[in-house]
């Protein structure tokens, strides 16, 4: 029987390839048939599909009563006669310098496993082997867990660019003497230092042998449970001790890595100090050849033949034929197809313009937004880097252009790092933004772009709407008593709840493995905790309950009191435009980008357990307000003051993944543009957003200026500057349906009053001539 973990284990080598890791030479899958307790009936099976992360069952054999049909993975690997726990167990002779060797080895195995994003969760001497010539080997990944490097990476959506990995439902994790305090504790966020608490464990019993297996676990739980090391070994190995009790420090953060440890735990090697001679010579040297030199040497095709044979040679092989130039299947593409199609459509419908992001750029010095982007180098010598996200280069170009009014939009692929020897991942992401306007209203109306796309494909009931603003998050941290050092981290975990509805049995039962890891890792004051407990108790909620608690318990200086009316001011908008159910204010949930300073948001769609309950979902969408950015991009030299700006980025790969396919789109090629104005009546927002919404539902081009009481001076101005011809002109006395409202063309001169019940009518009829139908106008 072919079980989930044996394929995690197969799928996590295939990425490994390294001296001291064990090398799975190639994989199959057999069938056969066999009775129903389970024996082998048939010694003669087929190959099957090779596909990793598809479950294989057992199936009835016709016309053999009590017959299953199995099927079986084989797995070829490196051939390791013994293992370390077995060469420990036979000390006859220590051998100091052989034990420093044995212990690089290790080191050097874990680093390239850190490396890929791999945690192994089980390093003990039962899994460290030895191979043919002695050399160590690192095996058995069957509890190994895959690090979340950059998020949309592990369900399709938006990659994170945070390290860490939860502790499986299924509680500890590896052996006990060699399991970390965090795994025990079950912190709901882990990282590659349990690995290196299970290393220290392994050094001490490299240097220090053991007699018998009742001394063993004596000492050993004394190390485990103490802390304390035998006087005599540490009087004889002070060094060591000191290492080891940094390997084994209670705190993962005081734990040193794996390249640490390589770095400066053990005496230069011949190789490195030659290789670190090459490279100083490269950054000190004026002569610009020898980074030339080496670039070729790097894109020799001799070299790269030489490397890829002997990655060849250890790489995990799998029976199937190869279709990695294929990316995606014919019904998968439609869809993908389809759902760029429908967003593209919703984007028209606001008038947004589409910008086309180049795909890859010369790296350039942008260190304050510099992020893990996937680098290329080029045969001269360039590094490349390919898109990340696909807001910083529209902002360069809003930049460059000195543009104080635009709305854009695109659909696009970005890009992140793989584990392993594998090429870059990709992931469609659609972005819409809008320069210029008033705040909150701006916002809304991308939070609506982004909801009518969502809505589209999902139940509006499954799509969770989480506000935050960055004064308001500012204020919690300076209530609570988060000092700027602990920000950050206390960020990072408390982003593992953000996800989870408010007042959610779910959230409250993450927030009990999140207390723990604040208290214990981070060592924060309990008072502290209890505060941000409170938070998130009493002050996480739906808008109309948590608003007025907020207003009641933080303090009212100017930066609170604008974030909780701009909340309350976007929520009004939201609801004029029936956004109102699922939307949630969470004090608690930090934003995904470092630039989003003022209003923020996070959709979610949630996972249907039973009535009235949602569990933890897939993150769709994530924006806010970005003028800090602007203001920090923007060239001092200009005499003008910077926009502000919002936008949107959806994770097109997750609606991908979670959508149904019976949909057909929806199709409008007319491109007529209407803006929908106000004269006098203080500017009607209300009217015009409820008209707006209006004729976005009937698939008509529309919007409004986005400030609440324009003059029809500056609405001509804004319709001219955004080449817009047709103008909806309403008043306070034809708001209602029996009253009229204007339409006006301004390329044609032409102009007609029209019933309010009779716009939508009128308009589309006039949309399907171009408005140049004479008979439009009478």
């Amino acid at each position: 029987m072919l079980t989930g973990e044996v394929l995690r284990e197969v799928a996590t080598l295939s990425r490994l390839q390294h001296q001291h890791v064990v090398r799975y030479y190639q994989a199959w899958f057999e069938t056969g048939v066999a009775n129903s307790f389970g024996d082998n009936a048939c010694g003669s099976e087929t190959a099957t599909s090779s596909t990793f992360g598809k479950g294989v069952g057992l199936t009835d054999v016709p016309g053999q009563e009590n017959k299953l049909e199995s099927t079986y993975l084989y797995i070829q690997m490196e051939y390791c006669p013994r293992t370390l726990r077995q060469r420990l167990e036979s000390y006859n002779h220590f051998d100091k310098e052989l034990v420093w060797h044995q212990f690089r080895q290790i080191v050097e195995g874990l680093a390239h496993i850190h490396g890929q994003g791999i945690i192994h969760r089980d390093l003990t001497p039962n899994n460290i082997f030895f191979d043919a010539r002695n050399d160590i080997k690192i095996g058995d990944f069957g509890l190994a867990k895959f690090l979340r490097f950059e998020q949309v990476d592990q369900d399709g959506g938006f990659p994170t660019d945070m390290l860490g990995s939860s502790v499986d439902g299924t509680g500890q994790v590896g052996t006990y003497f060699y399991t970390a305090p965090e795994i025990e504790q079950g912190w709901p966020r882990i990282d590659e230092k349990v690995d290196m608490y299970s290393l220290g464990v392994v050094f001490f019993e490299l240097w220090h042998p053991f007699g018998t297996a009742m001394e063993r676990h004596i000492i050993l739980s004394d190390l485990k449970l103490k802390g304390e090391l035998p006087s005599a070994w540490i009087a004889e190995f002070p060094e060591q001790a000191s290492l080891l009790r940094c390997l084994m420090s209670q705190s993962p953060s005081d734990r040193p890595s794996a390249m640490e440890l390589l770095q400066n735990a053990f005496p230069p090697r011949m190789e490195y100090e030659l290789l670190d001679n090459i490279l100083r010579t490269m950054q000190t040297s004026e002569d610009t050849s020898v980074y030339g030199k080496v670039v070729d040497a790097i894109f020799d095709e001799e070299m790269l033949a030489t490397k890829n044979h002997h990655q060849n040679a250890g790489r995990l092989q799998m029976v199937h034929h190869d279709t990695s130039s294929i990316r995606f299947a014919d019904l998968d593409t439609e869809l993908r197809d389809f759902v760029a199609e429908v967003s593209r459509d919703v984007f028209k419908q606001h008038c947004a313009k589409h910008l086309e992001i180049v795909p890859m750029r010369l790296l350039d010095d942008c260190p304050k937004f510099s992020r893990n982007t996937v680098k290329l180098l080029t045969h001269g010598g360039d590094m490349l880097e390919l898109c990340h996200e696909l807001r910083l280069p529209f902002v360069s170009w809003i930049v460059a252009n000195q543009k104080f009014s635009f709305k854009r939009y695109e659909i696009s692929y970005v890009y992140r790092r793989a584990i392993g020897h594998s090429p870059p991942n990709r992931y469609l992401q659609g972005d819409f933004d809008i320069i210029g306007g008033a705040s909150a209203l701006t916002e809304a109306e991308v939070l609506k772009v982004t909801m009518d796309i969502f809505t589209r494909f999902f139940n509006s009931g499954l799509c969770d709407i989480h506000l935050n603003h960055g004064n308001l998050l500012e204020s919690i941290w300076i209530w609570a008593g988060i000092t700027a050092e602990h920000r950050q981290k206390v960020a990072e975990l408390l982003s593992m709840m953000a996800s989870l509805r408010p007042q959610s049995s779910e959230r409250k039962l993450k927030w009990v493995v999140i207390r723990r890891q604040l208290l214990q890792e981070l060592n924060l004051a309990e008072a502290t905790v209890n505060r941000l407990q409170t938070v998130g108790l009493r002050f996480c909620g739906a808008v109309d309950q948590a608003l007025p608690r907020l207003r009641g318990a933080l303090p009212a200086d100017k930066p609170t009191r604008k974030a909780l009316d701009e909340l309350s001011d976007l929520f009004s908008y939201l609801r004029i435009w029936r956004i109102e159910k699922h939307v949630y204010i969470d004090p608690l949930m930090p934003p995904t980008e470092n630039y989003h300073r003022d209003l923020f948001f996070q959709i979610y769609l949630g996972k249907e357990s039973h009535p009235g309950a949602l569990t933890e979902g897939a993150l769709l969408a994530v924006g806010g307000r970005y003028d800090y950015l602007l203001h920090q991009m923007w060239n001092h030299e200009y005499k003008t003051n910077p926009p502000g700006a919002v936008g949107t980025s959806l994770a097109l790969e997750t609606i991908i993944q979670h959508s149904p396919v019976d949909f057909k789109p929806i199709r409008n090629e007319a491109t007529t543009s209407i803006l929908v104005c106000s004269r006098g009546g203080g500017g009607l927002l209300i009217e015009r957003m409820e008209l707006v919404a209006e004729l976005w539902e009937e698939n008509i081009k529309a919007e409004l200026v986005p400030i609440p009481d324009p003059s029809l001076t500056e609405q001509y101005e804004y319709a001219s500057e955004h080449e817009i011809k047709c103008l909806v002109i309403i008043t306070d006395m034809g708001v209602s349906q029996t009253g009229f409202v204007k339409v006006r063309h301004l390329d044609l001169k032409k102009e007609k009053e029209v019933q309010r019940e009779d716009l939508v009518r009128f308009l589309l009829n006039a949309i399907g001539t171009q408005f140049r139908n004479p008979s439009v106008w009478f």
